[in-house]
């Protein structure tokens, strides 16, 4: 649904962020490793040339684009995999899918960082609250979990973690296909936020663990 897409991912936060720079307060916008085209094996800097694949990461560019012509103070943190207890996100799909079958097939050629949200959240108020003492702060910023893995990597730890004897046998994406392309490379470069806000990545083995604690009755 193109039309939606842009309305939620590039319209809403121009429009917020406009209200943010007439209320004379720092706006920060998340965004996604969708933003690059996949390519290479490096983790992405801020700086690198986007190449979104699909209407989401154009989106979502368009979003980071217009926060920052809105005039204001602003900071967009681009992450990626994020996981919690809440909402539908591929640690809940695997424990569902785990606890029904013995095997299940996993893509392992895809790259990234698990995310937990709320290493996000806490990201978020610990850069916003910096910009809110300097008026300099801001920009482009990368933040995701370590160590990176694969999406079969991924679901290992999660099984593993959550007692599941469901097997997990890697395939390729092209083996997988999906209607929206996916990034190979989501590896995501997090040293300018180290440098500049002293958030450092969260290993998200242990918000993994954080995650299985909640969901647990």
């Amino acid at each position: 649904e193109p039309d939606l897409a842009r309305a939620v991912n590039a319209a809403a936060p121009a429009a917020m962020a406009q209200a943010a720079a007439q209320m004379g307060i720092p706006f920060l916008h998340i965004s996604t490793d969708y933003v690059f085209d996949g390519s290479g094996e490096r983790p992405w800097v801020e700086s690198d040339p986007t190449g979104p694949l699909g209407v989401y990461g154009a989106t979502k560019l368009a979003g980071e684009q217009a926060v920052a012509a809105a005039g204001g103070q602003w900071a967009v943190l681009r992450t990626s995999w994020v996981f919690s207890a809440h909402g539908a996100n591929f640690v809940k799909t695997m424990l569902r899918l785990g606890a029904e079958r013995e095997e299940l097939r996993v893509v392992a050629d895809q790259h990234g960082g698990p995310t937990p949200a709320a290493a996000i959240a806490a990201a978020s108020l610990a850069m916003l609250g910096a910009m809110r003492g300097d008026a300099a702060r801001g920009g482009i910023y990368h933040f995701s979990g370590a160590p990176d893995t694969s999406w079969a990597g991924f679901a290992r730890e999660i099984m593993a973690q959550a007692g599941l004897a469901c097997r997990i046998t890697q395939i390729a994406s092209s083996d997988y296909p999906t209607p929206a392309r996916r990034p190979a490379n989501s590896r995501l470069n997090c040293a300018a936020i180290l440098r500049d806000f002293g958030i450092s990545r969260p290993d998200w083995r242990a918000g993994l663990a954080k995650v299985l604690q909640e969901l647990t009755p």
